[in-house]
């Protein structure tokens, strides 16, 4: 099947995990080779702990006389895990990341290939914005709330970060997987955020899905749903200043103190400005900042609430800011990471 005359002398490495996919694996990986014929290339399966026929049916692949490499994980260790087992035992100078199940097709391999030479870029992700309208509503809303809460975090501008198939130069892969910790739900974030530390450029390909998993959000669930924002924030904790900073106990008492103090002071001024006697249209001004027409409980609450949220997101905010103001400091995880250039 592998036809001896190359398109482009640069090896391509596709590395596809795979978990259960027995009844379609073989087919899709004689679809992957079909379209990469003519291409120096090979495919690298990574069966990731699969209680079927995986692994067997991917070795079908190597008798049919493609370039395909079948790896077994003994123990379901999660899709992240899979793809950087998988890079460990490939060869590429390109390596592509691509799912088991084609919902994304093969031929995106090749276009952001294109996109990679044309931009320069070391990182290519596929984006599936254009295809969104073939997913539930629901599936829709989630997506959206989680790439809002990834900007919010990490200040990235990707339209999406969670699509299956993405192209890295090696030299991206080899520092970058060293560094990270999370191999099932987040991965994907993890991994750029340490690319773009680095400084390498990220670009985006728009992709079709063919999207044709049953329920409202397909294959993610409640646990999937709690296992991404854990893993996320956990991610968000090790690229932060104050992993960075690593305070030691008197520095963490000293911040419980100033928390303590904020939240004293406030109180300390509302009962101050409370009993104060103001006139029009200062007074009518200060009922509606203060929600005074509302019951005094509802009130607290609702100044509380809000309190929480200013502090958590100046902390967020803060945090972006010294991370740009102090020289980094290296951990060998994804902070203080210094740029090549």
């Amino acid at each position: 099947m592998k036809d001896e005359t190359t398109i482009s002398p640069t090896r391509l490495s596709v590395i596809i995990p795979a978990y259960n996919e027995s009844h379609h694996i073989f087919d899709n990986l004689q679809q992957v080779c079909k379209t990469l014929l003519g291409h120096n290339f090979e495919i690298i399966v990574v069966d990731d702990g699969s209680q079927d026929s995986t692994f067997e049916e991917s070795q079908r692949g190597v008798a049919d006389g493609c370039p395909v490499k079948s790896l077994r994980l003994e123990e379901n260790q999660g899709k992240g895990k899979a793809l950087y087992h998988g890079f460990s035992n490939c060869s590429g100078e390109i390596i592509a990341f691509l799912d088991a199940d084609l919902e994304i097709a093969p031929e995106h391999i090749l276009q952001l290939w294109d996109v990679m030479r044309a931009t320069g870029a070391e990182v290519i992700i596929g984006t599936k914005v254009n295809s969104l309208n073939s997913f539930p509503v629901l599936r829709r809303a989630l997506s959206y709330m989680y790439r809002r809460l990834i900007s919010f975090l990490f200040g990235f501008s990707l339209t999406d970060t969670q699509t299956g198939i993405k192209l890295f130069k090696r030299e991206v892969l080899e520092l970058v997987i060293p560094r990270l910790a999370v191999s099932r739900f987040a991965f994907d974030i993890e991994l750029l955020v340490a690319a773009s530390r680095f400084g390498y450029q990220i670009a985006e390909c728009p992709v079709r899905i063919a999207y044709n998993r049953e329920g409202r959000t397909g294959r993610i669930g409640l646990r999937q749903m709690f296992g991404m924002l854990v893993d996320t924030l956990a991610i968000y904790y090790r690229a932060s200043f104050w992993r960075w900073l690593q305070p030691g106990l008197a520095t963490k008492l000293w911040m419980i103190a100033f928390a303590i103090g904020l939240f004293l002071l406030g109180i300390g001024v509302g009962k101050l400005i409370t009993p104060l006697v103001l006139q029009p249209p200062m007074k009518q001004i200060f009922r509606i900042i203060a929600l005074q027409f509302l019951p005094l409980r509802l009130r607290d609450c609702i100044l509380l609430g809000i309190g929480v949220v200013l502090l958590t997101m100046s902390l967020i905010k803060l945090n972006k800011s010294i991370l740009d103001a102090f020289a980094r400091r290296d951990h060998g995880d994804l902070n203080g990471i210094y740029r090549r250039k």
